[in-house]
C-alpha cells in the first residue's frame, strides 16, 4: 500500500506520496528568484534552509494570482533537495495498493511525472520526476473536471502582508531558537458550526460520503456500514456520540477513516478544512472554552480547534459493529 497525501489547485484533485513530505505550513512570503526556471515562484526560509517554491498553477496552466493566507505550501523531498509546492489546500490521506506505470497511451507516448488514479486524481509518484520533466500542455490534457473553487474565503479577509509576513518569521526562525517538542500532524475538520482535529496517523484516508446500510439493533451513534474500496466498515456519527446538536448531514459530507492497523471504521464530517503540522506542546487544555464532549475523547485544544483523541476513539470496542446479519 502507498500512502498519498492529497491536494488540489482550482478544484483539480492531486496526490503526492507521504514519504516524499516531510511537512505542511501555511502560506508565507515568498522572496523573489532572479532567473527562475519553469514554474519556480520564489523561495522561503524555512528554519535557515532557503528552499524554492514551485507553483502548482504553473504545472497545470491555471490562471496566475497572488498568494491567499489560506493557501498552503507542501515541503517535500526532490531527490536531495529540499522544495516547497505552493497548492491551494490540502485534504487528508489516501491508500492505494500501487501507483500505476507513467503512460499515456491516448496520445503515444509517456507523461513523465504523473499518473492518474481511477478517480481521475493526478498523481505524483517522485517529486524529482515531476520538476524535471513535467509538460504543462500534456498535464492539463490529463485533467478531469472538478468542481469551481470560490474565490473569496472569510481566511482571506484580513491584512495578507502583515499576516504573511508574520508567518514568514516565525518560519525562519533558526531550529535552536525553537523549543525543541515533537511535531504532530492533525487533519482538521468541520462538525456542525466547530472545528475538530485528528492526528494524521490514525487517518487513513478521506472519501466521499455513499451510500450507507443501517444495522438493526446498534447504538444511535453508528449510522451504519458502507463498502469503502471493497471493505465493509461502521461509520461513527459524532453529532450523536457527542450529544451535538445541529444541521444534519449532507450530501456534501465525508467519511474519515480511522485505524490503528486492527481496527478500522469511519467518523462523519461535514467538511475538511486542511492539514496542519504543529508542536505536540501546543495542545493544551481548555482556555475558558467549554465542550459537552466526554473528556477521554478530549486530547486537547488549540485556541478554538478541539483535538480529538482518536487513540481513544479507536480503543472503544462499541465503536466497530458486526455487519454479518446487515
Amino acid at each position: 500500500m502507498t500512502s498519498l497525501l492529497s491536494f488540489s489547485i482550482d478544484g483539480i484533485q492531486c496526490a503526492v506520496p507521504l514519504a516524499d513530505v516531510e511537512r505542511v505550513v501555511r502560506m508565507v512570503q515568498l522572496t523573489p528568484l532572479h532567473n527562475a526556471g519553469p514554474g519556480q515562484a520564489g523561495t522561503i526560509n524555512l528554519h535557515g534552509r532557503t528552499v524554492i517554491v514551485y507553483s502548482m498553477r504553473h504545472f497545470f496552466q491555471c490562471e496566475t494570482r497572488p498568494p491567499k493566507l489560506t493557501d498552503v505550501l507542501i515541503i517535500g523531498k526532490s531527490g536531495v533537495d529540499c522544495v516547497a509546492l505552493w497548492v491551494d489546500k490540502t485534504s487528508g490521506v489516501q491508500e492505494i495498493p500501487d501507483i500505476p506505470p507513467q503512460t499515456d497511451k491516448r496520445a503515444g507516448s509517456a507523461v513523465m511525472g504523473v499518473v492518474t488514479g481511477s478517480d481521475g486524481t493526478v498523481i505524483i509518484p517522485s517529486l524529482a520526476d515531476f520538476l524535471q520533466k513535467a509538460d504543462p500542455a500534456h498535464l492539463r490534457a490529463l485533467i478531469r473536471p472538478g468542481p469551481t473553487p470560490k474565490d473569496v474565503t472569510a481566511d482571506d479577509t484580513g491584512d495578507l502582508p502583515a499576516v504573511l509576513f508574520k508567518r514568514t518569521k516565525k518560519l525562519a526562525r533558526p531550529v535552536d531558537d525553537l523549543q525543541v517538542t515533537a511535531l504532530i500532524d492533525l487533519l482538521k475538520f468541520r462538525l456542525m458550526y466547530q472545528e475538530y482535529a485528528l492526528s494524521m496517523k490514525y487517518i487513513r484516508e478521506v472519501v466521499l460520503t455513499g451510500g450507507i446500510t443501517p444495522v438493526p439493533g446498534t447504538p444511535d451513534y453508528i449510522s451504519g456500514i458502507c463498502a469503502i474500496r471493497g471493505e465493509i466498515v461502521s461509520l461513527v456519527d459524532l453529532q450523536v456520540l457527542f450529544s451535538l446538536k445541529g444541521k444534519g448531514l449532507t450530501d456534501l459530507n465525508r467519511v474519515i477513516v480511522l485505524t490503528d492497523g486492527t481496527i478500522t471504521f469511519g467518523i462523519l464530517a461535514d467538511s475538511i478544512t486542511g492539514m496542519v503540522t504543529i508542536p505536540e506542546s501546543r495542545i493544551g487544555p481548555s482556555d475558558g472554552q467549554k465542550t459537552l464532549i466526554d473528556p477521554m475523547y478530549v486530547l486537547g485544544f488549540v485556541d478554538d480547534l478541539i483535538v480529538l483523541d482518536a487513540g481513544a476513539i479507536l480503543a472503544n470496542p462499541k465503536m466497530v459493529v458486526d455487519d454479518s446479519t446487515a
